[in-house]
């Protein structure tokens, strides 16, 4: 008996853990370089058997000219700081935030938290955030350009198409379903595709009689 309450335990501890995650796992932002900040948001659920956690910043690619800074469960750090400890109920879920500061420079960012519990560091779920900015005006994306970031997508896809007339977006399976359509007149357009299952689909633009093609990876 002894033996089977101690398995139903290990198998509690176990699922606990598991549940410990990043929603999502990998965020994306994005926004004009000339813009102050990129805020990058994930929420955070604890499911470690601990209340006091730390995290790590091991990951911090910038472009040249980027800062980056973290805000945990309690705290918005400075972009000097790349580990901290913070305080969260077990079960419960905070807002994070990877905060990047691209100096008016185009290019791209990407910081990877690790968070686990300061007794037991052998277990821990890390989290990833990216950025990416363009310039001022339009002439990041050349004319009748299709652009599509980021790609593997998870939940969100930025589709940048340069024209200067009204199109129409088309989300297409590999057998050629149409699941997702709209006409639009922007220059950049986010759609959300985390409900989508993953697989590859093709970006269809229909343009001024002409028909443009790009393909991407939903995880």
């Amino acid at each position: 008996m002894k033996k089977i309450f101690t398995l139903i335990g290990l198998f509690l501890c176990l699922h606990s853990y598991s549940q410990s995650v990043f929603k999502p796992a990998s965020a994306y932002g994005e926004q004009r370089c000339a813009e102050f900040e990129i805020i990058v948001h994930s929420k955070f659920i604890n499911k470690f058997s601990s209340t006091d956690l730390r995290f790590i910043r091991i990951q911090n690619t910038l472009a040249s000219k980027w800062t980056a800074a973290y805000c945990d469960c309690e705290l918005c750090h400075d972009y000097k700081t790349d580990t901290a400890d913070f305080f969260i109920k077990i079960g419960d879920s905070c807002e994070t935030a990877a905060h990047f500061y691209p100096d008016s420079t185009k290019g791209i960012g990407l910081m990877k938290i690790q968070v686990f519990a300061k007794n037991d560091p052998s277990k821990s779920v890390i989290g990833q955030y990216q950025a990416s900015c363009w310039g001022a005006s339009a002439s990041f994306i050349e004319s009748k350009k299709l652009a599509v970031s980021p790609n593997p997508a998870n939940t969100v896809l930025n589709i940048g198409f340069g024209s200067g007339e009204s199109y129409v977006i088309s989300i297409v399976t590999t057998d050629g379903k149409i699941i997702a359509k709209e006409r639009v007149e922007s220059i950049t357009n986010t759609m959300n595709i985390s409900a989508l299952n993953a697989g590859l689909y093709t970006v269809k633009i229909e343009s001024a009689g002409e028909v443009y093609y790009s393909k991407f990876i939903k995880l």
